[in-house]
């Protein structure tokens, strides 16, 4: 057996301070946390809305409402549009994901009462005209073509697939067909009885002051109201270890592993243990399954896994690329680092110590920058977590023992809990 090679010391960055921030829920029901950050005079804007739903048509519906969106404000064409974001150097971009719609946007601060009532306009707006529809159904079909052919986005559906079946946490790509039979009307009315404030979080970070910015959120918003509050996605259900199952997809150059097994969501006590637990497996490029598959065998040039939230669930996701002729090796090394994991070669103590300082090391890199606060500040709050959480965390892992983290890998991360697929040339 190969010996593992010491793992260097990382040096742990400094405690974060908690962002200076202010929330408020407004009286339609919109949360909106403010959060300054004036390394540069722009201000980043977030917005979720939950939009789940049951039927197939929901996310053909979803991703068109998402890319309409801008062509169907009440106050301003398309071109309106455009030109009120051109005027302070500004950009908009709107999302669909099963769960959700994010609205993503940025522009100089000082236009930061312009946005919000852009965004007010595209809210509460009047119906979709034909021609838009049609422009941006033309885009969205392109797109799902592309993502047909693309290994990434074919393998993880193919996955979702496999893993939760008909349930909408699985559509993450709409059905042409589908998207070929939404109107114009079908968009109105999802806008008027989906979008709702009621449930949905709006962040603000940037050159600004908390408490004004969410006067003016309040001032713009105020006219944004619905029957209820927003939809959320019913709960997929647990995943369950099983078989890895071959997808053929003919043109691959290398097949592509993807498996899945339970986590644990950021709210659970114990999060962080199971969360330095996957990081030793695979969740940077010291882990245990990148020297098994790219040092010891050569198989694979990077392994990756991470935990994520899908609704209410967390999922541990992991992936690699090999040579289909190396399809069984590959999996077998997998498991057989998971076993050894979960079993008689627990993460050691350097191990979980070097996992922590990376990942405390990445978090603090990622909440120093404008974009980076504002995600992180939206994908907390959808999750139910504080924004102190987002300093609180990386310092809460030099808490965590070797023998908590030992534990959670015999719990959670037994080969038998695993399923998954591997797309085929």
């Amino acid at each position: 057996m190969t010996t593992a090679p010491a793992i260097p010391a990382v040096p742990r960055p400094a405690a974060a301070r908690p962002p200076e921030h202010r929330e408020r829920t407004l009286p339609n029901g919109l949360r909106v946390l403010a959060a300054r950050r004036a390394a540069v005079p722009v201000v980043e804007l977030r917005l979720a809305l939950p939009y789940g739903g049951q039927t197939p048509e929901h996310a053909a519906e979803a991703e068109l409402l998402a890319a309409a969106l801008t062509c169907g404000a009440a106050r301003r064409d398309r071109a309106a549009v455009d030109e009120v974001l051109a005027d302070y150097g500004g950009s908009l971009r709107v999302e669909a994901r099963p769960e959700r719609l994010k609205i993503t946007a940025r522009l100089l601060g000082e236009g930061l009462p312009t946005l919000l009532d852009l965004l007010a306009d595209l809210l509460t707006g009047t119906a979709f005209r034909a021609a838009d529809v049609e422009a941006e159904r033309a885009r969205l079909l392109q797109r799902v073509r592309l993502a047909g052919r693309m290994p990434q986005y074919a393998g993880r559906a193919a996955l979702l697939r496999h893993c939760f079946g008909e349930h909408p946490a699985a559509r993450e790509t709409p059905d042409a067909e589908l998207v070929r039979e939404v109107s114009a009307d079908t968009l109105t009315r999802r806008r008027a009885e989906g979008l709702l404030p009621a449930g949905s979080t709006l962040v603000l970070v940037g050159d600004l002051t908390p408490e004004h910015a969410l006067d003016a959120a309040a001032l713009a918003l105020a006219h944004w109201t619905g029957p209820g509050p927003a939809r959320e996605m019913a709960s997929p259900p647990q995943i369950a270890g099983g078989p890895v199952a071959d997808v053929r997809m003919p043109g691959l150059r290398q097949a592509e592993a993807r498996l899945a097994a339970p986590s644990l969501p950021r709210t659970d006590p114990g999060f962080a243990a199971l969360h330095l637990a996957e990081l030793v497996f695979a969740g940077y490029f010291s882990s245990r399954l990148v020297r098994s598959l790219r040092e010891e065998a050569g198989y694979a040039y990077s392994a990756r896994c991470a935990a994520v939230e899908i609704g209410t669930i967390a999922v541990n996701l992991v992936q690699f690329g090999v040579d289909p002729r190396h399809r069984d090796e590959s999996l077998e090394r997998t498991f057989d680092v998971l076993a050894r994991l979960s079993g008689d070669r627990p993460p050691t103590p350097a191990e979980v110590e070097a996992a922590a300082g990376y990942s405390a090391g990445i978090r603090a890199i990622s909440l120093a920058t404008q974009i980076g606060l504002a995600d992180a500040l939206l994908d907390a709050a959808v999750h139910g977590l504080r924004p102190a959480w987002l300093s609180a965390f990386p310092a809460s892992l030099a808490q965590v023992t070797a023998d908590q983290v030992a534990e959670a890998a015999r719990t959670h991360l037994d080969p038998g809990a695993f399923t998954g697929i591997v797309l085929q040339p």
